[in-house]
């Protein structure tokens, strides 16, 4: 498959113009942490640096018992500890008495928990939120985001004449455009802030039943690079709802509709600020300094499914943003419309004057009976629309789950196994030395790994009966083009062709799974809300604006961690109260790094090119290697002879030899060494602060011999697969060009007497192929020179990235296979696209 779109090149940007997002410059005093700094000063103590605390070290002592330290009861008994205070010079001895100078002398940067009750069928209940208004506020006015903020909406293309269309950021969506445009007739120089909110019910302890209810809520003028990082804290814990399920109530069907109104009421409660607000405006500023009339619009809503049907009030086993009946689910049509949220909203405001009425109303306009939803009064707001795609839930977890399950009883797990069980390690493959079918509750990201490897274990099998696998395969591959399309982090008009095309293509072969039994019908929801990807992206920007992946994980910090700093005994005011202790503490180390200039927020455009960094370690693994044992352990056989030839042609760049030249100096060379050093790992790295101190491992090469363990267990070889650059003018492109080869790396190493010359020791694979037509994948098989494989040595400059190889096992797997042996044992080869999305990215513009 080819896309033939190039998503690194500079976009051409077309600004709504007008005054949109306008601003101006408040008085001096508003910037950064000036007005945190004003608070701080109104403190007695201020006159030192680390003001409230007395030393660098009390600070660095609290900081660490908020944010890493003990329990309270174990940091109390350790200051009680004889001389322990004292030698530290602490003006706190036990955790109450820290408490208290956080409480009193930390500004308060988020606002503070409400607290507020609920009465249900005769029973009480609380639930916990915050001024949404002023979290909003304290986001705009990050010091650390100001640079990045978004104000007002962008049109991008791929080149002046404005024929393809680039999606990529909130901002560059037409949802915020055509807002704008309605904004800017009553409030010209509007700056809209896109409210994102997320819901999700999760447990908080490792046995039992005892859960929590968090709901977050960001603004999509904050890029999405920061958005997904929790140490940016873009994510505000807007509350915590009831968790009840009112067994109290005797009746079920009363039962759920008062679970759902128990919902809405409390979220309402939560975001009711947003009515007047986005009707009229308020006035917020940035971080720098800018003041901004701003428009607060719930635009997106983040949730699995059975949050979608609480929050849209559709019924379970409906779409939750279109009237498809439940029968016809498993049907993709051309274009499908959104509920009517007139008629919703008309049937909704007959609640007071016909309650009797209401629900036929409801029913009516395809909504259960709801009293006053959230999103019912919201400006501007479209529940429909907000409600946006979910990868991990609807893909990984969802249609990727049911396929993997499918092709299992297709084929048969005896053999599925057997496959998974021999392929060849890399960075980026997860090794199911078990198989894929031992396992008994599956997470997103083990779907996630046997996504990568799914193709390559059937693409040889046959069907138990006969029947030809040929629609089964581009089942998979067709789904698997939808997976790793819909996760694009920069999508263009043809990308999105190509991502409702592979849809098309999976409706087109999936009958196959009910001609063999497997199913009886596709009514399935999860399938169907793939039909709504290309027009949400059109709408809110690629799907990494919204995942649901982002807030599971904040579920940890938010909900889990907090639990289990409380005594388990009115647990939610202990929460919020160690949650609004733990952000003072951070909006301090904030503050303090910005009055010495160390904020380090880190933001790498939007790319779809493999951005690492060779790095090579500073010292080798093995300081000098003899060059038998090169040949013997490392399975160089031809080392001597290729590296030889490396040298003399190194050495003539000049005047280039003929071959029968080059063979008699390579064959009368006496190399000046007997040993060499050897390296037995490359990394591709990306740093994650500006100081360059930390940085990030995207992938990762082997090379390195058998060894022995510390616990004298044998550990095998491992020769990874990369992909080189073998073109003449050294330069790396986009796909699989004429340059780029497969190579198996053996021997790292570097020649004595240079430091930053890297050389490896290639055997060398065909030509890549044409794809496919069955599967698209590229076949390839160990290059030959009579019977000699063909080697060389290589710089390690000219290495790309690894590669995944999967075996073309045939109709079984030969016994004797193992995932170490079977790059020897094997005979020819496909290119695994789906190792990674960059591989994929590379495969898909070949």
């Amino acid at each position: 498959m080819t896309s033939g779109v190039q998503h690194d090149k500079k976009p051409v940007v077309v600004k709504f113009g007008r005054r949109a997002g306008e601003g101006k410059q408040a008085s001096p005093g508003h910037a950064g942490y000036t007005g945190y700094s004003r608070v701080l000063s109104s403190e007695d103590s201020v006159a030192d640096e680390w003001a409230p605390f007395s030393t660098r070290t009390e600070w660095e002592i609290a900081r660490w018992a908020k944010l890493r330290g003990p329990s309270s009861t174990a940091l109390s008994e350790l200051l009680k500890i004889n001389g322990v205070v004292e030698r530290l010079g602490l003006s706190f001895s036990s955790s109450e008495e820290l408490n208290q100078i956080i409480d009193k002398k930390l500004p308060s940067g988020l606002p503070q928990f409400i607290r507020e009750e609920v009465t249900i069928a005769g029973e009480t209940y609380e639930f916990y939120h915050r001024d949404i208004i002023q979290c909003v506020r304290v986001l705009y006015a990050n010091p650390e985001l100001a640079p990045f903020l978004t104000h007002a909406p962008e049109k991008h293309y791929t080149s002046p004449d404005k024929k393809t269309r680039i999606y990529s950021e909130m901002h560059t969506g037409k949802w915020w455009w055509k807002l704008q445009e309605e904004l800017e007739k009553t409030f010209p120089g509007a700056t809209i802030l896109p409210i994102l909110i997320s819901s999700d019910k999760t447990r908080v302890v490792m046995f039992g039943t005892k859960s929590a209810y968090p709901v977050y809520m960001t603004i999509g003028n904050i890029p999405k690079e920061l958005r997904r990082k929790p140490s940016q804290r873009t994510h505000i814990l807007l509350g915590y709802l009831p968790t009840t399920p009112l067994h109290h109530v005797q009746n079920k069907a009363s039962r759920r509709r008062m679970v759902a109104n128990l919902f809405h009421y409390c979220v309402s409660r939560m975001v009711d600020p947003l009515k007047h607000a986005g009707k009229t405006g308020v006035l917020m500023s940035t971080g720098d300094g800018i003041t901004h009339r701003t428009f607060p619009i719930f635009a997106c809503f983040v949730g699995d499914y059975p949050e979608q049907v609480l929050v849209s009030g559709c019924k379970t086993g409906d779409c939750p943003k279109c009237p498809t009946k439940r029968e016809e689910l498993g049907r993709l049509e051309d274009k499908y419309e959104y509920r009517d949220l007139a008629k919703v909203l008309d049937a909704l405001s007959t609640f007071e004057n016909d309650p009797g009425g209401y629900a036929p109303k409801c029913a009516e306009a395809g909504i259960k009976p709801i009293v006053h939803p959230f999103w019912e009064s919201l400006p501007y707001s479209d529940i429909y629309l907000a409600i946006t795609p979910d990868v991990l839930h609807q893909l990984y977890q969802g249609m990727m789950k049911h396929l993997i399950s499918w092709v299992k009883n297709a084929f048969g797990q005896k053999e599925i196994d057997a496959r998974a069980k021999c392929l060849p390690p890399n960075h980026n493959i997860r090794m199911f030395s078990k198989g894929i079918s031992s396992f008994s509750r599956l997470t997103g990201k083990e779907h996630a790994d046997m996504c990568r490897i799914l193709l390559g274990l059937v693409v040889d099998l046959k069907l138990p009966d006969g029947r030809s696998p040929l629609p089964l395969i581009q089942c998979i591959r067709s789904l698997l083009d939808f997976l790793y399309l819909a996760q694009y982090p920069l999508h263009t008009s043809e990308t999105l062709r190509l991502l409702q095309k592979s849809l098309e293509e999976f409706h087109k072969h999936k009958q196959v799974f009910v001609d063999l039994g497997i199913r009886d019908d596709f009514n399935l929801p999860k399938l169907h809300s793939l039909a709504h990807y290309v027009e949400s992206i059109q709408l809110f920007g690629t799907t990494d604006n919204y995942n649901t992946e982002y807030t599971e994980r904040l579920h940890i910090d938010l909900a889990k961690d907090a639990y289990r700093a409380t005594n388990h005994r009115d647990e939610y005011r202990q929460m919020t109260v160690w949650l609004e202790r733990k952000e003072k503490v951070l909006q301090h180390q904030s503050y303090l790094d910005w009055q010495s200039g160390n904020l380090t927020v880190v933001l790498r455009p939007t790319s779809m090119e493999f951005n690492g960094t060779l790095t090579i370690a500073k010292w080798p693994s093995v300081k000098a290697v003899d060059l038998d044992d090169i040949t013997n352990n490392y399975g160089a056989t031809f080392f001597r002879e290729a590296l030889c030839r490396y040298l003399v042609i190194s050495r003539h760049t000049g005047t280039p030899l003929t071959r029968y030249q080059l063979e008699q100096r390579v064959l009368y060379m006496a190399l000046p060494f007997t040993s060499l050093p050897v390296y037995h790992k490359l990394k591709f790295t990306v740093p994650t602060d500006l100081e360059q101190s930390k940085f990030l491992t995207l992938d990762a090469i082997h090379a390195r011999p058998e060894r022995q363990s510390k616990r004298k267990t044998l550990i095998p070889a491992r020769f990874d697969t990369a992909l080189l650059n073998v073109e003449s003018n050294g330069e790396i492109g986009t796909g699989l060009q004429e340059g780029s080869r497969a190579g198996q790396v053996r021997v790292i190493f570097a020649l004595p007497g240079t430091k930053d010359e890297h050389l490896a020791y290639i055997e060398w694979f065909t030509k890549f192929s044409t794809p496919d037509p069955k599967h698209g994948m590229l076949k390839l098989s160990r290059a030959f020179d009579g019977n000699d494989r063909i080697t060389s040595v290589v710089p390690v400059s000219s290495i790309r990235r690894s590669i995944h190889l999967l075996p073309k096992f045939g109709p079984t797997v030969p016994e004797h296979w193992t995932s170490v042996n079977v790059l020897e044992k094997c005979a020819a080869f496909y290119l695994n696209p789906f190792s990674d999305r960059h591989m994929y990215y590379v495969m898909s513009n070949s």
